[in-house]
């Protein structure tokens, strides 16, 4: 048992640092000397677990699937007006993808590698259908308006987090003519400056 324990505990490091490497240089760059070196771990035994970079990449998928897919889930089992839930489930993604390294990694990886039409590997996917169900949902309780198109409104969602991500490491002020580079909003903050303009074409309030 203890055996086991400390093999589950060195892959878990070797996830980890191998998230941290790809969200910092993506895939091509990353080198598992770097991902062994971080995790404080031997080749050797990042071999035991993984054989190529390639696996590495989708174990940090699958964890960064499984870990934003239970946020949703949780919520999405939520009672009350569904498009709220929605508003919650999208807040949750991006304070996901603010703290936690793997989630950030895995949906870059998404974008880098080709990944498979597959919900526990593919984030962005999962994210989608998610906010489609619980749109429909809100179709049905009357919190989305009527005229709204469900797929559509599924697909400006999870570009409000993808959005506010981005908007966070990106000096905008020069863009909108403010000047020299300022303090940069969080991607939160960005993100609700973005449902206030969205939030009355789709639910009317």
């Amino acid at each position: 048992m203890v055996k086991q324990e400390r093999s589950e505990r060195t892959r878990g490091n070797l996830i980890r640092a191998a998230a941290t490497v790809f969200d910092q240089v993506g895939y091509e760059r990353a080198t598992l000397m770097v991902i062994s070196d971080l995790a404080t771990v031997t080749k050797g035994a990042l071999s035991f677990h993984f054989a190529a970079k390639s696996d590495l990449a989708r174990a940090v998928q699958a964890e960064a699937c499984a870990a934003s897919g239970g946020v949703l889930a949780e919520l999405a089992e939520r009672e009350g007006a569904a498009f709220e839930i929605v508003v919650e489930m999208v807040q949750a993604l991006v304070r996901l993808l603010e703290s936690d390294v793997v989630v950030r990694a895995g949906t870059r990886l998404a974008g880098e590698l080709e990944t498979p039409d597959d919900p526990s590997l593919h984030c962005q996917l999962n994210w989608l259908g998610a906010l489609f169900r619980t749109l429909r949902r809100a179709r049905v309780d009357g919190s989305l308006l009527p005229s709204v198109d469900v797929r559509a409104a599924a697909a400006v969602m999870i570009s409000l987090v993808v959005g506010a991500s981005a908007m966070t490491r990106t000096h905008s002020e020069l863009a909108f003519g403010d000047g020299a580079f300022g303090k940069r909003e969080s991607a939160q903050q960005w993100l609700g400056r973005m449902l206030r303009v969205v939030r009355p074409t789709l639910s009317g309030r």
